[in-house]
């Protein structure tokens, strides 16, 4: 994140940042008002747990752990996996894994959900693997086919990139010594599949004929693909694999984990694969609509609607403000989280509720410690208090953790987003208690998350030259995983939200705006 300076102005005047975001957000707070103008004092239907979009070719939605179908509760599969022979070539000197014979279930599954989809899908039979599929391990005997000129492929240059589908011998290898074993160890074995899935997405692609597009829109499509094969598994589709809840979170994570470098080119890099946020994006759309919704992600201008911030090697924070700045500037004030982003909220949401008549106090801020003394609000148990920020409206204050904060604004994983993440959910909070609605739990939470999805496309670059502050290469990424970090353990616990659901409202909020918040969440 990027401080812009000068940055004091009055908030309230009428700028170009009005001129340019306000303004088409004017509709979307007029609709705010219109539903809470129908809610106040009535039961708020809120938003349900699984919003319900249709689409087809595997497109699901997530299930609890125990799924109701019309002959009652089914339990959840054994998770016991023996070897299915001939689905993988181990070779006759590897180490066994306890996640060989998952593997081989769940390589099965994704061939025979091809052997479905395509033909709905792309209107011809779908031809198997031809090379077969390898695990790639030092002492490995028995060779791996090359990927171009080379007869063989050695396990370094599959180490190289840990997993891959060849198109020039139409096989697929991956590396059983190095990565697949610290993926497994790290988000699980469904998290794993659910990668491999996205490189047997590369496979399909060559048999529909759409090898030649630019990288980064095939890497989006193999992310959708991924997504329409991991909602047939969490929909009970399989008879051979099983999700849950925790494996869909999990499978959301590992699409953040194979984004591009932060410190990359961004698209100008032919070879991008994309950023944290839209391969999670691609891969929600295909969980959400299925295979007949990733078949034109080459025709629909899609390269159009990813966000590309460049990572900004001048810049001296690494695009990483500091919580609190250590010396700020005598005349220019702090450059720090706690003063831009708090600013950058006044910024984008005094001026709408002034130019739609809603009356409101923006809140202040006030750390906390991690050990306390605690704030003291009406109706917030202190238990609520540590790690986190919350809104009291009693005082209109906003009350944080200064030490849990601390240390997400210095995690590597993190940084000064995830701090803005939850800075504006409780800000959003105070929208919602201006607005007077009457949305409580998960409805108010993913209302919150759309919101600060609408700030955070404010700010996205280039934005207005009296802008607090500018998003930098990675902070929605920060985002989404603070968001999956805050989420609910499962579908059915309905307080904040499932990570795949909050995520979900951050990035419609980020890609619409106030009105698909409005329109979603209303």
């Amino acid at each position: 994140m990027d401080s812009i300076r000068p940055f004091w102005r009055a908030v309230a005047a009428f700028s170009h940042a009005y001129d340019r975001f306000v303004r088409t957000r004017v509709v979307g707070l007029i609709g705010l008002l219109s539903i809470v103008t129908v809610a106040c004092g009535a039961a708020d239907p809120g938003v349900s747990a699984t919003r319900s979009r249709q689409g087809g070719g595997g497109g699901g939605q997530l299930i609890p752990t125990e799924t109701t179908q019309p002959g009652g509760t089914v339990p959840p599969v054994d998770r016991t996996y023996e070897i299915i022979p001939g689905v993988v070539d181990f070779g006759s000197s590897k180490d066994s894994q306890d996640y060989d014979g998952f593997l081989t279930a769940a390589f099965g599954d994704i061939q025979a959900f091809w052997d479905s989809a395509f033909p709905e899908t792309y209107g011809s039979p779908f031809e198997q693997l031809s090379g077969g599929i390898f695990a790639a391990y030092p002492a490995r005997q028995e060779p791996i086919p090359g990927c171009g000129t080379e007869e063989a492929s050695s396990y370094e240059d599959v180490a190289n990139y840990g997993a891959f589908y060849c198109i020039a011998g139409d096989f697929m290898a991956y590396d059983d010594a190095s990565l697949l074993p610290s993926l497994v160890n790290e988000l699980g074995q469904e998290a794993v599949a659910i990668v491999l899935a996205h490189e047997f997405g590369h496979a399909v692609q060559a048999r529909s004929g759409e090898w030649e597009n630019p990288v980064v829109l095939k890497e989006q499509q193999a992310d959708c693909f991924a997504g329409a094969w991991a909602a047939h598994v969490a929909s009970g589709g399989s008879d051979l694999i099983s999700f849950d809840d925790a494996d869909v979170r999990a499978g959301i994570i590992a699409m953040i984990n194979v984004r591009d470098p932060i410190e990359g080119d961004g698209l100008a890099d032919p070879q991008a694969h994309g950023t944290g946020f839209d391969r999670v994006g691609a891969f929600q759309d295909g969980f959400v609509g299925g295979v007949t919704r990733c078949k034109p992600f080459f025709d629909e201008g899609r390269l159009d609607t990813l966000v590309d911030i460049v990572f900004d090697r001048e810049d001296p924070n690494a695009g990483n403000l500091p919580l609190t700045d250590p010396a700020p500037d005598p005349e220019l004030g702090a450059a720090d989280i706690v003063t831009l982003i708090p600013a950058s909220l006044d910024y984008f949401w005094i001026p709408l509720a002034e130019a739609n008549g809603v009356p409101f106090t923006p809140p202040t801020f006030s750390p906390f410690a991690a050990a306390g003394p605690f704030p003291t609000c009406e109706g917030v148990d202190d238990a609520k208090y540590p790690g986190n920020v919350v809104f009291c409206p009693g005082d209109n204050v906003i009350y944080w953790d200064q030490d849990a904060m601390l240390s997400l604004s210095l995690d590597p994983l993190t940084g000064d987003m995830s701090v803005g993440y939850l800075f504006s959910n409780a800000y959003s909070d105070a929208i919602q208690t201006a607005l007077r609605t009457s949305r409580t739990g998960e409805p108010r939470a993913l209302f919150n998350d759309c919101l600060t999805g609408a700030w955070s496309a404010s700010i996205v670059p280039p934005a207005p030259e009296d802008s607090p502050i500018i998003l930098s290469a990675g902070d929605l990424d920060e985002a989404i995983i603070t968001a999956i970090g805050r989420s609910d353990a499962s579908t059915d616990t309905n307080v904040s939200g499932s990570a795949f659901e909050k995520v979900d409202a951050f990035r419609d909020g980020v890609q619409g705006g106030l009105n698909v918040c409005v329109s979603t969440f209303g």
